[in-house]
């Protein structure tokens, strides 16, 4: 008995839609990329209950005949390549003929079109066709996708809410719209209009309607390439910047595509003039002959191969490095490298480090608060809470210093530093090279924690409230997850078209940028809409304690030392810090004895 069978076109199609089909938005992106191939100069995107209950694409390009609309239903029946030498040459946005048939086997499907010659009409219910015929209808094509996946329940499940699909299309339109400025598209949800823009194909005019003017009048145009690659676009200023890289926007010939080697090329030139996890906005179009890139690499198409990325990462580097430059102070340009910054008021000791065994004398008595340095290293400190914010507190509040702390599990006495990086630490076991920003982390992250777990929820007024402003589809997606980053501690307030306001936070989170701290959070929740309010606290306190630890190349005194081995051997775990990195390696006698070949 034969074991191997040809599958049926039904299943194969469903099998077919679950490669090409995830959500609502890969039915937009599929259709709305056809009437971009269709030559389409205006298109109309209107969904019901976030693409649940139906949507629809109306677009005035080409159309298509009688046969073609009845063809298009078949696997692979495309118009765009005709054989495998036109795979190496694609210039359209679709070329596998597979997402009609796929969407048509999940859903309802009616697509009306005409080419300028005679108007048809083709129903599909889930994969089977209902009725054919000629219909009086403008030249063009509208499609209408209705009750998707009510046939593929395992699928259904997995849909998010009504808001999170509408979300995603939204962002994805926006895609499209930045990269075919020429085509006036528009975007309506519940029957009411969201997005627009005009067609004109100026892309700044796009870049304003989706982040705003203020973004749009700090965008600096580039235009550079050679022979081979021809880059254009616009990029942002060094004022302006994000929280992720998700607003370093690449397509090619005009494709919307994720290219690892073209964001990170971006991103290397900013990390000279922005500060950690800040990044632009970019929007750059890379013209490139299409023998030169591959498209068919990914299943949805937003990945593509070059063959010359290497030489395509410094085209970008050097030309966005030649547009930024000139904002360079003049008087900066020839600025002699800054010397290392010392965290203490003392001279650093610069007699050769001798290590003997410790005396009375050696070892520094510190009173109940250690001080890492005389400005603001220790979290138990709070006289950063003013007192005149005394009526944001109606009862006596319990600080960070009144927490009880740990007994230190094992005395190890400070007695140098090693590139401003690395403490050198000693004891009767042996010697200790600790590393004074892993081992920070971890005592402000078990701070914080307690503290969470401890202090009270009052709040404190911001100095300078926080003002955000986000996309409108990312401002979509914030609005259903406030409850999330409220639990946390940050209280979105609405103060106009996509901006938000944060004007306090809780008294325990003792920060000094408030601002770099609420962007990360907000991008946890951008970048993981499943994340719990269990694991956002983590990554706050995670968050907090990053930014509360000094930096490499931090020399401290002989005090401020002392007292980082001192609370990490208090800490419940001090032997990693906040992402399971060791904070100090051990020696002991007998294997500094063997690295000499004292013994054997």
């Amino acid at each position: 008995m034969n074991r191997i069978h040809q599958l049926d076109a039904d299943t194969a199609n469903k099998i077919a839609a679950g490669e090409v089909v995830e959500r609502p938005a890969n039915v937009i992106k599929e259709l709305v990329e056809n009437s971009i191939d269709a030559k389409a100069s205006k298109i109309d995107v209107l969904v019901t209950e976030g693409g649940m209950e139906s949507m629809t694409i109306i677009d005035d390009g080409i159309g298509m005949s009688h046969e073609d609309a009845l063809m298009c239903f078949s696997r692979h029946a495309t118009s765009k390549i005709k054989d495998d030498h036109d795979l190496f040459n694609i210039t359209t946005l679709g070329f596998r003929g597979e997402a009609i048939p796929s969407i048509a086997s999940i859903a309802k499907f009616s697509l009306e079109t005409n080419d300028g010659h005679e108007g048809s009409q083709v129903i599909y219910e889930f994969g089977k066709r209902t009725q054919v015929g000629y219909l009086d209808c403008p030249q063009g094509t509208k499609i209408t996708v209705e009750k998707i996946f009510q046939n593929v329940p395992a699928r259904l499940k997995y849909v998010k809410s009504v808001n999170a699909e509408f979300a995603a299309i939204y962002t994805y339109l926006e895609r499209l719209a930045l990269a075919h400025s020429e085509i006036a598209f528009s975007l309506s949800h519940n029957g009411r209009e969201i997005f627009r823009t005009n067609g004109s194909g100026q892309l700044l005019e796009v870049i304003a309607v989706i982040y705003g003017m203020n973004v749009a009048k700090n965008m600096i145009p580039v235009d550079f390439g050679n022979e081979e690659f021809s880059i254009s676009g616009y990029v942002s200023n060094r004022e302006i910047t994000r929280a992720s890289k998700n607003h370093i926007i690449t397509l090619v010939n005009h494709r919307y595509v994720k290219n690892k080697k073209s964001i990170d090329a971006i991103n290397d030139v900013y990390r000279q003039y922005l500060s950690d996890k800040r990044f632009p906005i970019a929007v750059i179009n890379i013209e490139v002959d299409p023998y030169l890139v591959d498209v068919n690499v990914h299943p949805a198409k937003l990945e593509v191969r070059f063959s010359k990325e290497q030489e395509l990462h410094d085209i970008i580097t050097q030309g966005i490095n030649a547009v930024l430059k000139p904002q360079e102070p003049a008087e900066t340009i020839h600025q002699e490298p800054s010397q290392p910054f010392v965290f203490q008021t003392e001279k650093v000791q610069e007699e050769p480090f001798i290590f003997k065994e410790p005396i009375q004398e050696d070892v520094i008595e510190l009173n109940d608060e250690p001080v890492y340095d005389q400005m603001t290293l220790d979290l138990r400190e709070d006289e950063k809470v003013a007192d005149e914010h005394a009526d944001y507190q109606k009862e006596e509040k319990t600080s960070l210093k009144d927490l009880p702390q740990n007994p230190i599990k094992e005395k190890i006495y400070a007695k140098g530093q090693i590139r401003g990086s690395y403490i050198i630490g000693e004891n009767e076991r042996g010697m200790y090279l600790v590393d004074q920003h892993a081992a920070l982390t971890r005592i402000h992250y078990e701070r914080y924690k307690n503290a969470y777990q401890k202090l009270d929820r009052h709040m404190q007024s911001l100095l300078v409230p926080v003002t955000l402003e986000y996309t409108p589809s990312e401002f979509m997606r914030l609005e259903e997850h406030k409850n999330e980053l409220k639990a946390v501690g940050i209280e979105l307030e609405v103060m106009g078209p996509h901006t938000y306001c944060v004007r306090e936070l809780p008294m325990w989170m003792d920060m000094s940028d408030p601002t770099s701290f609420i962007e990360q959070m907000i991008e946890q929740i951008l970048s993981n809409q499943q994340l719990d309010v269990i694991e956002l606290m983590e990554e706050a306190i995670k968050s907090l304690a990053n930014q509360a630890s000094i930096k490499d190349n931090t020399y401290l005194s002989q005090q401020a030392m002392q007292a980082i081995l001192d609370d990490l051997m208090r800490c419940d775990n001090p032997y990693v810090d906040i992402k399971s990195h060791p904070t100090f390696v051990f020696y002991s006698d007998y294997e500094l004895e063997k690295l000499f070949k004292k013994v054997n």
